[in-house]
């Protein structure tokens, strides 16, 4: 091929891939929510005092996926509560620290992990977890196979499998979940990035220097590598029985990890060596994943380009030599073929085709990776995922028929990151009010106090996140402070009200709607009438009404709220059309209508309990969990029968009616039928009543608070 033919395969090949979604401004957005979806979850994981810390690492944070690589969630769960060390040096005293131990058959990169005292610099020497295991020089050392671990898994599981890629083991096939053990210090073989001869113009000093503080992950073996036996594959992908005579130590076998220096390193790379990289996973799952596998995997081709953009000059790279880029990534990978040798980018002594390919599989990736250079990219044109063949073929790929134009595409990648992001927003708001500390009071003050630092001194994602839960906090402190005032019969504070104030910004309606709640449970009907009138006021057709509780329907998105969502700040989605459910707990019980209490014990008996499968997924049954929009309809009904304004009173009942019968069974509908019941009951129309919890009833059968409706309904009728 030509320098000028070159050339506009790149630009095309640039141009295909920024219409699919790599591009600097999804890469920005997909990074950004990524990475404060994974401060949330620390934040949640310090208020729960797990000592755990939540990493989420691969193509999500990174930004290098799009739609058509249906690309999986990685976690990494780092235990803080055992620090891995080094030397004896480094021994703390409190702490369950694991030794690093390593011999000269030690494969590079693993190690073993030996369990150490809190009270002195001594080895343990008795085996006190299932996952212990004394070795023939008596060492009680942590085996990898995490037996406690795979029973909370299952209960977790809704199949009750343990998924297992490698050294995660998971409850779903959409996420990786790896536990990991952090030593600070670097081993020796970590610190080859630092050491090892290099041009010099990448990594950037401050990106090494960041690096450098990273420390390292104890990560689980997946695969077990035996050097008696150098042609045997030893895939991730292979079943290795217990039995097998080749695998005595693999049980025992730690990893180092360096996945936190390796992101650092893709977030220094520019938007064409990001369009390389993602380019390269493109030709790897669509045409070399049909010979291989997943045996030559993802970070084969990370390792590549992270070499090659050390290795080449910087200004190679350019949108009009994308292609020739390529051509230096693919070659990078055909010498290591040769060589049958792939080194890893930041841990010296490390092999990774070892266990992966077959010889013969290298010399048959050899020759496809050849091929695919001289036939000039034909098979590009071959490619199907994301269209991505399709697209190259025609001048105009906003023509082709079936294919989405990159408007369409982007909005679909937004609205998605967007539902990711609110939906955890939502599961950590919900965390927080239902945590069973004993004092949840005082913890949320502490919260409170921990965010305001966060707000005030943290990272730029974790001061938007802070920024963006002080509402919620300050909302669940008013409404426990404001429970306790009206059970006691006395006035809510100046100084609650202002904690409502300060919570209206959690969401558009949730905690608007508990203040208005509270406002009716106190006396305050007027207030209540006017805030529930504000209220109806936020609603329209770009608002989405979000539930996300396992066993009921999400509400689909407007036309509206998708447009909105492409340009508007993930902030402003939440804010000014974002409805999350309502939530009460027994902490702010006495600001809920009486008639909702019953929501708290819809489970009756065990055999409905058993029906809340796994068991996790549906704690929110014990609690009050109602839809935004029946209940700013029910509260009306409620407060203009209160103040005796007839008319008002029967809109918001039609209103109610209404959405029930247009909402087509989407979020808690049940107690929505239960809301309406509650109101013909009020009306003393008992009749339409019991058919709203028949209704309800014909929809959830179990768990459902219609059926103490029911049978309170009976019974009034048999005594008359």
């Amino acid at each position: 091929m030509d320098r000028e033919s070159m050339q506009q395969l790149s630009l095309r090949l640039s141009r295909v891939l920024e219409d699919i979604g790599v591009s600097r401004y999804i890469r920005t957005r997909r990074r950004r929510t990524w990475l404060m979806i994974e401060t949330l979850q620390r934040i949640r994981e310090e208020f729960d005092d797990r000592k755990l810390t939540t990493y989420i690492f691969g193509s999500q944070t990174e930004g290098t996926t799009t739609l058509g690589m249906k690309s999986d969630r990685d976690y990494l769960v780092c235990n803080n509560d055992r620090p891995v060390i080094l030397d004896w040096s480094e021994w703390g005293q409190g702490k369950r620290n694991l030794l690093v131990v390593k011999n000269e058959q030690s494969p590079p990169q693993h190690c073993w992990l030996q369990n150490v005292r809190p009270d002195l610099p001594l080895p343990v020497t008795e085996v006190n977890r299932c996952s212990d295991m004394v070795d023939s020089e008596g060492r009680v050392l942590m085996t990898n196979t995490f037996i406690e671990l795979h029973e909370k898994i299952r209960q977790i599981s809704a199949s009750g499998e343990v998924f297992q890629h490698g050294p995660s083991r998971s409850w779903n096939e959409m996420e990786d979940f790896i536990v990991a053990y952090h030593c600070t210090s670097l081993p020796e073989e970590c610190k080859f990035l630092f050491c090892r001869p290099r041009p010099g113009h990448w990594p950037r000093p401050d990106t090494l220097a960041m690096a450098r503080q990273t420390g390292v992950f104890l990560v689980p073996q997946g695969y077990t590598e035996d050097p008696s036996r150098p042609v045997m594959c030893r895939s991730t992908t292979f079943h290795v029985p217990v039995e097998n005579m080749y695998y005595p130590l693999y049980k025992r076998e730690w990893r180092f990890s360096t996945s936190i220096m390796e992101r650092l390193l893709v977030f220094d790379m520019n938007i064409i060596q990001h369009k390389v990289y993602v380019f390269l996973k493109m030709l790897r799952k669509s045409i070399i994943k049909q010979v291989v596998d997943d045996r030559f995997s993802t970070f084969h081709v990370k390792t590549a380009i992270l070499f090659t953009i050390e290795t080449y000059p910087p200004n190679i790279w350019s949108e009009d030599n994308l292609v020739q880029c390529v051509i230096y990534c693919l070659t990078t990978l055909l010498r290591w073929l040769k060589i049958r040798l792939c080194p890893h980018y930041t841990i010296s002594g490390v092999n990774l085709f070892t266990g992966k390919l077959f010889k013969h599989e290298q010399y048959k990736l050899h020759s496809m990776i050849t091929e695919i250079i001289y036939s000039n990219f034909q098979c590009l044109y071959t490619i199907e995922m994301d269209d991505l063949g399709r697209r190259m073929s025609s001048v105009n790929s906003s023509q082709i028929i079936g294919v989405d134009t990159r408007c369409t595409l982007y909005q679909v990648q937004i609205v998605e990151l967007y539902i990711w992001w609110a939906a955890s927003f939502k599961q950590v708001h919900i965390d927080l009010l239902i945590n069973d500390k004993g004092d949840l009071y005082q913890s949320m003050i502490e919260l409170f106090e921990t965010l305001n630092v966060l707000k005030n001194n943290g990272t730029k994602i974790q001061q938007e996140t802070a920024s963006l839960l002080i509402p919620s906090v300050c909302g669940a402190l008013a409404s426990i402070k404001a429970s306790r005032c009206i059970y006691q019969g006395q006035p809510v504070t100046h100084s609650i009200l202002q904690l409502y104030q300060l919570s209206f910004d959690s969401d558009l309606l949730s905690s608007r709607l508990k203040f208005a709640s509270m406002l009716y449970c106190s006396g305050q009907y007027e207030a209540a009438a006017n805030c529930l009138t504000f209220c109806e006021g936020l609603m329209g057709t770009a608002v989405w009404q979000y539930c996300g509780c396992k066993g009921r329907q999400e509400t689909p998105l407007t036309n509206e709220f998708r447009k909105k969502t492409v340009n508007t700040p993930f902030k402003d989605m939440l804010q000014k059309y974002t409805a999350f459910d309502v939530t009460f707990t027994r902490n702010d019980i006495h600001c809920v209508p009486k008639h909702l209490v019953y929501e708290m014990f819809r489970t009756a008996g065990d055999e409905e309990g058993q029906q809340r499968h796994p068991a996790h997924h549906y704690k929110w049954m014990d609690y009050i969990v109602i839809d935004c929009v029946p209940f700013l309809h029910y509260l009306q009904y409620l407060t203009h029968t209160q103040l005796n304004q007839h008319d008002r009173k029967l809109r918001a009942l039609n209103n109610l009616y209404f959405y029930i019968f247009s909402s087509e069974g989407h979020g808690h509908i049940d107690t929505a039928w239960n809301m309406l019941g509650h109101c013909y009951e009020l009306e003393n129309e008992l009749d339409l009543a019991r058919v709203c919890y028949t209704e309800s009833l014909q929809l959830y059968p179990r768990n459902n608070a219609a059926n103490w409706h029911v049978a309170r309904i009976m019974h009034q009728h048999l005594n008359g």
